[in-house]
C-alpha cells in the first residue's frame, strides 16, 4: 500500500539554524529535507517515549503498597519489555 506524502514549506529560518541543519545533513549523507524530517520524527518519538515512561512511573507509584519481591520485579520488567516490544503505551 502506498502512503501519500504531505508537503510543508518553512519560511524565515534563521541563517545559523539553516547552516547547522545543512551541515548536519551533509554529515549524515541526507538532503536538507531528509535531515529536517529525521530530526522532526526523532523529536516526536522522544516526546512519545517520555510520556510513555512517565505513565509507567505514575502507574508504579499508584500501585497498592505491598512487599516487593524478586518475582514481582521480574514480572514488572517482563511487562515493560513486552510493552516496549509491541509499542503499547
Amino acid at each position: 500500500m502506498l502512503v501519500g506524502m504531505a508537503s510543508i514549506t518553512l519560511k524565515d529560518i534563521p541563517e545559523d539554524l539553516h547552516a547547522t541543519l545543512k551541515g548536519e545533513a551533509d554529515a549524515n549523507y541526507r538532503s536538507l529535507a531528509q535531515e529536517v524530517l529525521a530530526r522532526l520524527q526523532g523529536s516526536l518519538d522522544l516526546e512519545r517515549a517520555t510520556r510513555r515512561d512517565q505513565q509507567w512511573v505514575d502507574e508504579a507509584l499508584t500501585t497498592p503498597k505491598e512487599p516487593f519481591s524478586r518475582q514481582k520485579f521480574q514480572s514488572a520488567v517482563q511487562r515493560g519489555l513486552q510493552r516496549a516490544k509491541t509499542g503499547v503505551t
